[in-house]
């Protein structure tokens, strides 16, 4: 089975996966919808956040951050920076998310290809395989509802950047570092939605491909593994 159009897949992907990417494999224009639909929400929950904050207290946040192993001379640069680009902040993080998004399907459309190489019966084109990348990231719409949800509920206006948008990072779902930790940022960066999105390359890989379950999930979960194996090896040292 398969979806029927676009706006059918944008509900598959999350309830039935293999519908969607059956559905997106020789549609024209559907994968267009969806990276617009991660996009506005995206930067809608950047705005809602930067709308409802206290920018004092995100400026003393982000600088708290920044400036862990940095010197009085290099925190004075830091905080004069950070106060400077307070009032386009909120644009710059938009853009940022865009083009962010827009560049990892790029780079990740890539290795799809490559590895789709090992199938000799697929033979799908990049712009396939970046379609199929953009399928891959929907779980950040739901991550981004979640955002706007605590921050929308939020009983203050001194709310934490890193706790609503990294809501479902492993470390805040489970260890609890601190920043200045040597594994603060790694697990903060491993979230839920980004399992979630290795759990739907796995699915896509075997509608597109002839791969086993086990290899289409070695595949999708490859470059996940090789770049938070290398960061936690650094992050140790």
């Amino acid at each position: 089975m398969k979806s029927p159009n676009a706006f059918s897949a944008l509900l598959d992907i999350y309830i039935s996966p293999s519908k969607a990417f059956n559905g997106v494999e020789h549609a024209k224009g559907w994968s267009w919808l969806a990276f617009i639909a991660i996009s506005l929400v995206s930067m809608a929950s950047i705005y809602i956040f930067y709308s409802t904050v206290d920018m004092q207290f995100l400026i003393n946040e982000q600088f708290a951050a920044a400036s862990v192993d940095a010197t009085i001379g290099e925190q004075k640069m830091i905080r004069q920076s950070i106060e400077q680009n307070a009032g386009i902040q909120v644009w710059i993080s938009m853009i940022s998310i865009v083009l962010g998004t827009a560049i990892i399907a790029a780079i990740m459309a890539v290795y799809y290809m490559l590895i789709a190489k090992l199938d000799p019966e697929s033979e799908h084109s990049y712009g396939a395989w970046y379609g199929f990348t953009i399928w891959t990231i929907m779980p950040n719409i739901v991550l981004n509802l979640g955002t706007v949800a605590l921050v929308l509920s939020a009983s203050t206006d001194q709310i934490s950047q890193t706790a609503v948008f990294n809501f479902d990072s492993i470390n805040q779902l489970v260890v609890g570092l601190e920043p200045g930790s040597a594994f603060y940022t790694l697990l903060e960066s491993l979230k839920l939605s980004s399992l979630w999105g290795i759990g739907l390359g796995m699915v896509g890989l075997k509608c597109w491909t002839n791969f086993s379950t086990n290899k289409a999930l070695l595949f999708s979960a490859l470059p996940t593994l090789v770049i938070f194996g290398i960061w936690a090896i650094i992050a140790a040292m």
